[in-house]
């Protein structure tokens, strides 16, 4: 999933790198830089996307991201093209905005049902196991039709870290 680039040293001062923010929790803020709300989900835009400790070049680099359209949220962001990210197991690192995406994606929390329809009681079509990354196609009260290649189907919201 992400490829340490440097030692966990690091990695926990960025996760405690902005404790105003992380008190913040997720309210939504629409004064950024960009105009967009935060926090937001994105995707990777590359299959190699390098994670800085800070919102620069010099910094040091702590996740390389082997995963095109792994969903991310967007928890800040700079008035420089820098986006302060979070993946779905919790890692925290800057981005800049250029190896991001807007299209959406969501990755699989847990093994997943996908079904016919937007209900429990639907048929089953296939399954996705935890850390699959699938594309959202449509939302619907709770449920998101997602698809994987040719495989389609409808997964609970609560079961795709992305599609919330």
């Amino acid at each position: 999933m992400r490829v340490p680039a440097f030692c966990a040293f690091l990695a926990l001062l960025l996760a405690n790198a902005d404790p105003a923010a992380a008190a913040a929790g997720d309210q939504v803020r629409t004064d950024t830089p960009s105009g967009l709300p935060v926090p937001r989900f994105v995707s990777l835009k590359f299959n190699r996307t390098i994670c800085r400790l800070g919102p620069s070049f010099e910094h040091p680099t702590v996740y390389t991201y082997q995963r095109i359209g792994l969903p991310v949220r967007v928890t800040a962001e700079t008035r420089d093209h820098w986006r302060r990210i979070e993946d779905f197991e919790g890692g925290r690192c800057w981005a800049h905005q250029s190896t991001l995406v807007s299209v959406n994606h969501a990755v699989a929390l847990q093994t997943v049902e996908l079904r016919e329809a937007p209900r429990e009681s639907a048929p089953v079509r296939a399954a996705l196991e935890r850390g699959v990354i699938a594309r959202i196609d449509k939302a619907r009260k709770g449920w998101s039709q997602v698809s994987v290649g040719a495989v389609s189907g409808w997964a609970p919201n609560e079961a795709l870290w992305g599609a919330q």
